[in-house]
């Protein structure tokens, strides 16, 4: 199922767990993200059935930099929904995120938001 984002979700997921254990941090991002995607990939497949042949799908989706790693959430999603038999995917971006205030910037990572369309 997660096969299109394995690899470089495995990263992350590592890079969050050294960023925490160095940190002391008490959230579990390593595990959140993962389990995310997961979710995820179930949510695709059970809309690609109960889709009708070329439907288009919208989600509203937000990139994320939790501890300063990039997760590339609309991409993860996008090819997950390929995976699940849907035929193309599109973000359009709504806002850049993190650019606001400089004063409450966690870190420097640019983050966007936007449609995620999923169409097949």
């Amino acid at each position: 199922m997660l096969l299109p984002v394995r690899d470089e979700l495995a990263d992350a997921c590592e890079r969050l767990a050294e960023e925490s254990r160095q940190r002391g941090g008490r959230k579990a991002y390593h595990l959140m993200a993962a389990a995310y995607c997961c979710d995820l990939a179930r949510v695709w497949a059970s809309l690609r059935k109960a889709c009708a042949p070329g439907a288009a799908v919208c989600f509203v989706v937000g990139d994320s930099a939790p501890y300063g790693v990039r997760l590339p959430t609309e991409r993860w999603l996008g090819e997950l929904a390929l995976a699940a038999g849907f035929k193309s995917w599109r973000l359009e971006k709504t806002r850049d995120r993190n650019v606001r205030w400089a004063l409450e910037r966690k870190h420097s990572v640019p983050l966007r938001e936007g449609c995620l369309w999923v169409a097949g």
